[in-house]
């Protein structure tokens, strides 16, 4: 009798081990990988560009341009493949404890390579074709990251900034618009009079990047257009605090 007791307990051991060992390798499978670059990270791509050593910049520059800023482009402007079943998947497995399964619908992927882009700074100057097509298109996704990285990259103020000033009026965009503004400093200087009415906007991130941005943009108005913010009225005010 007792054999056969311990010959059940080691058979539902066994069992459960299985079991365990399945979840741990389909949530393994189902789960976002991270793209590497002749074996390293974006993030060490990134560092490198930074690197005093020629032979370390010159091959970062190298692999960002040839490989990095294609896949982020193309993940940016393609990426609308999401399985139903494996995001179900994925959702009640997340809901077994231990489990926690790092995923993003293709919405949170474009909108990271759109972004992505932008952390690479200046050398990341030959995706902005593709960054003005992301901004210019329907995609809601993308189009903020998309204006926010083409300020980061700080490149074609000629035509670059024209293109943000007039996303200023897209309730959607202009908080964005600000943001990449400010990376221009005094060249945006044009963009002051779209940014100076949008105080009076309700919304406290909004004013927060406006502000940001005189100060960057115009750092001696910058005071009076904080004052001329807290001179709104009551409900704008009462807004920015919240």
């Amino acid at each position: 009798m007792k054999k056969r007791i311990l010959r059940m307990l080691m058979a539902v051991a066994v069992g459960l081990g299985l079991l365990t060992g399945g979840i741990w390798g389909l949530s393994k499978a189902l789960g976002e990988r991270e793209v590497r670059y002749r074996g390293r990270s974006q993030y060490y791509w990134g560092e490198q560009l930074q690197s005093r050593a020629p032979g370390a910049s010159n091959e970062a520059i190298l692999v960002l341009n040839e490989e990095i800023l294609p896949q982020l482009t193309r993940t940016m402007l393609g990426d609308t493949n999401d399985s139903r079943w494996r995001i179900t998947l994925i959702e009640g497995l997340n809901e077994l404890p231990g489990i926690q399964i790092y995923f993003r619908t293709a919405d949170g992927r474009r909108a990271g390579a759109a972004g992505g882009i932008g952390d690479f700074g200046p050398p990341a100057a030959a995706a902005i074709p593709a960054l003005i097509q992301a901004l210019q298109g329907p995609d809601l996704a993308v189009r903020g990251p998309a204006a926010v990285s083409l300020g980061r990259l700080h490149a074609q103020p000629e035509e670059i900034i024209p293109l943000l000033i007039k996303y200023l009026d897209q309730e959607e965009l202009r908080e964005d618009a600000a943001s990449a503004l400010a990376e221009y400093g005094s060249l945006a200087t044009a963009a002051l009079p779209k940014l100076l009415p949008l105080f009076m906007v309700q919304e406290k991130d909004l004013h927060r990047a406006v502000i940001e941005a005189f100060r960057h943009i115009d750092p001696t108005g910058a005071t009076e257009a904080k004052a001329k913010a807290m001179a709104a009225p009551a409900p704008a005010r009462a807004a920015e605090t919240k």
